[in-house]
């Protein structure tokens, strides 16, 4: 991607990310979708993703995170995508 619109990429994309994710853009050829604590959730192609692939992404984390934590009993009030208790 070029810089400038890397640059406009990030800004539409961090606001369009639940809260508790981020992209990793340390390696200039691949967009990696973490949780805030860190974990990895998807990668993708710095020249081919799109907004939409990577929100999806999240999103699909996000629901699957909030069923296994409703499997286990945990507390609702929880962002279960944080590793905190």
């Amino acid at each position: 991607m070029a810089d400038g619109y890397r640059d406009r990429y990030e800004r539409t994309e961090a606001s369009a990310l639940p809260e508790s994710y981020f992209l990793d853009e340390s390696d200039p050829d691949v967009l990696v979708l973490r949780r805030q604590d860190g974990t990895f959730v998807a990668a993708f192609s710095a020249q081919g993703a799109s907004r939409e692939g990577i929100v999806e992404a999240a999103k699909e984390d996000y629901y699957a995170a909030l069923i296994s934590e409703q499997i286990r009993g945990g507390n609702e009030d929880r962002d279960p995508t944080s590793t905190r208790g």
